[in-house]
């Protein structure tokens, strides 16, 4: 396996966590689930000229994107991906509310969705692909993505004040603050805020909320080799164990002990075939 991660320098940088190349040619055909995390990515496939993704617990349901290159939204729900595709593949990790200034008010809509790129930016997208293509290295790939990306960048180069302000407060577990006190310390409605951190993230403020919860949770799962899950549910703010079961089956699809026992790596666990 080589995997190659890139973080771009500002301004870009600010809205993008990630550039990455992942090439796995001994990856087994096999279909593995993705769990949320609450932010938006890019894909381009550079084997083959679609894109595929799957619902159902098993995965039965197979929906095909062609041309190679699509937006996945901020998704709140577990979906499934063929390993093939992860066999040569490059993508982008938005920031939180770091999409805004490639897709525009699209971001909303584009919450638990995946697009072709082509529907947000025309005949571009396929000169992305065709680009990363003719690199020859993996670090050449990340930087003509990272020249498209930049070419993209429209402005505002700037998450509204108020969104910056819940993403930082939402991030801080010393804070741990709630929507509610965000809102109060805003100064804003209730429904200005949630509408105003929807159109930017792509998910509401609870939603995306509960998924930085259930993401907190898989951080600590991978630091410790024995793992206590009433310590793990205390530590991350869940009030007790049948909330934290339920979220926890609510977004892998897995209870907390089936995911430890079946994960390959983080947010990826292969489905029985």
């Amino acid at each position: 396996m080589h995997f190659v991660t890139y973080k771009p320098p500002p301004p870009l940088g600010r809205f993008v966590d990630l550039l990455w190349y992942h090439a796995a040619p001994e990856l087994p055909d096999q279909l593995e689930r993705v769990l949320p995390t609450g932010a938006l990515s890019l894909l381009i496939n550079l084997a083959e000229d679609e894109l595929r993704w799957y619902e159902g617990r098993d995965g039965a349901r197979c929906h095909r994107l062609s041309g190679g290159i699509a937006i996945c939204g901020a998704h709140a729900e577990h979906f499934a991906i063929d390993t093939a595709e992860q066999r040569l593949i490059v993508g982008v990790r938005f920031a939180p509310g770091g999409a805004f200034p490639f897709v525009g008010p699209d971001v909303e809509a584009l919450g638990g969705a995946h697009v072709p790129l082509d529907a947000i930016w025309g005949r571009d997208a396929g000169l992305v692909r065709e680009r990363v293509l003719e690199a020859r290295t993996p670090e050449a790939m990340l930087r003509a993505l990272e020249a498209a990306l930049a070419a993209r960048l429209v402005r505002p180069l700037a998450r509204d004040p108020a969104v910056d302000f819940a993403l930082a407060a939402f991030a801080d577990p010393a804070r741990a603050r709630t929507v509610a006190d965000v809102i109060g310390q805003l100064g804003m409605s209730p429904k200005r805020f949630i509408r105003t951190f929807a159109e930017q993230v792509g998910l509401t403020p609870k939603r995306y909320c509960r998924v930085q919860r259930f993401q907190q949770v898989l951080s600590a799962v991978e630091r410790g080799e024995r793992v206590s899950w009433a310590g793990v549910a205390a530590a991350c703010g869940y009030y007790d164990q049948a909330h934290f079961i339920h979220d926890f089956r609510a977004f892998a699809g897995l209870t907390p002990a089936e995911y430890l026992a079946a994960r390959r790596v983080r947010n990826h666990v292969p489905l029985p075939g």
